[in-house]
């Protein structure tokens, strides 16, 4: 019996195995060692079924734990890079709040300093809030030209309802001196 017929019966009779060359030349030659006749081999070859199925399952998983780890390693990753993800989402937004948070104060304090002078130039609360939403308080922004700018406007405002403000019309609702009770029905007459 040869080496190469061993092989070959082993190769048969296990392909299902898928074990190379070397594995099963390492059989054949441990079966050599007990000197096989025609009649014996077969049962030799039977007898390291279970060694070389052992053999096919330890290759099997050690080709599997790398694959695995593999695959582990590589879900750890996408984990990592999702968490880096999320946190780079984060602070963006957090950077964002903050630059829209030093935005409003900045604005704020300008509208507090314009409402502080406006109020030191006399001019009434009544009529520069009108007029504090439109303020651009960009780069651009000058407290004093504001301040100059609304002063002129109200001067002008004044002027105005000094000599058109009061020609012509009913006299203002409520004007009604001692006898302001009086006044209020004809008011509601003249409305109604």
């Amino acid at each position: 019996m040869t080496r190469e017929t061993i092989i070959e019966k082993l190769r048969n009779k296990y392909a299902n195995l898928g074990l190379g060359d070397e594995i099963l030349g390492s059989q054949a030659d441990l079966i050599l060692t007990g000197n096989p006749t025609d009649e014996t081999i077969d049962g030799a070859v039977e007898g390291v079924g279970g060694l070389l199925k052992s053999i096919q399952s330890s290759l099997d998983k050690a080709r599997q734990k790398p694959a695995d780890e593999k695959k582990k390693t590589e879900e750890k990753k996408e984990t990592e890079e999702k968490k880096d993800s999320t946190l780079a989402e984060k602070f963006e937004k957090l950077l964002g709040t903050v630059q829209r948070l030093v935005t409003k104060t900045a604005t704020d304090d300008k509208k507090g300093n314009l409402v502080k002078a406006l109020t030191a130039k006399s001019i009434p609360e009544k009529y520069y809030n009108k007029f504090l939403n439109t303020v651009d308080y960009g780069e651009n922004y000058s407290e004093e030209e504001t301040v100059k700018a609304m002063e002129a406007e109200f001067e002008d405002f004044k002027q105005a309802f000094a000599t058109e403000g009061a020609k012509g019309g009913n006299p203002p609702i409520g004007t009604g001196g001692a006898d302001q009770n009086n006044q209020v029905l004809k008011d509601i007459e003249r409305l109604g």
